[in-house]
């Protein structure tokens, strides 16, 4: 019994060294090179907005100084450069200072309001909207958060379902129980 002991320590040994060696492999992979598509991919759709109004300004001969469009294409520039170092903690961090900043900052107040062509104003609008959506998919959707938020809302999600099955399991044993019930009734019932 003991030569066969020790085979099986040693095995184990030798699973728990594989699982640790695959979960390194596999973090590495996913922090690495996942990590630099998922960035990538965020940079690629915030350039194809900034690409998408400076078009729509060149096509409508809009004014490339209009305040409006310059705040909303430094905002993107900004995007681009934040991109590297953007997590939730620093997205958390940016908007608990933000307040305090602005109290020391010289910025002008949001232009939107002055333009005066419609279609731009709804254009730059939706470059907007969609910006701050794609940075809020970018930090809470995707990546290890993303992984773990999806789960949460997956468990939520079934446990509605078990909730609505156990509700429906509920009045299904009521009316079995139910003593007006003929037995050719429950016959059909189960």
């Amino acid at each position: 019994m003991g030569p066969n002991l020790e085979r099986r320590k040693m095995m184990n040994e030798y699973v728990i060294i594989e699982c640790a060696i695959s979960v390194g492999v596999l973090a590495y992979v996913w922090f690495v090179p996942v990590n630099r598509l998922r960035r990538d991919s965020f940079r690629a759709d915030i350039r194809r907005l900034r690409d998408d109004l400076f078009d729509f300004m060149w096509e409508n001969s809009c004014d490339f100084s209009t305040p409006a469009y310059v705040e909303t294409r430094q905002t993107l520039n900004g995007f681009l450069r934040l991109s590297n170092s953007l997590s939730i903690l620093r997205f958390f961090l940016m908007v608990l200072l933000g307040a305090s900043l602005d109290r020391h900052r010289n910025h002008s107040p949001d232009s939107l309001a002055k333009v005066e062509i419609p279609s731009l104003k709804k254009k730059i609008e939706e470059i907007r909207t969609e910006a701050v959506t794609r940075m809020l998919k970018f930090l809470f959707t995707e990546g290890a958060t993303g992984l773990f938020l999806r789960l949460l809302a997956h468990l939520a999600i079934l446990k509605h379902w078990v909730r609505q099955k156990s509700q429906e399991m509920w009045l299904s044993a009521y009316e079995l129980g139910s003593p007006s019930l003929s037995t050719q009734q429950r016959s059909l019932l189960h």
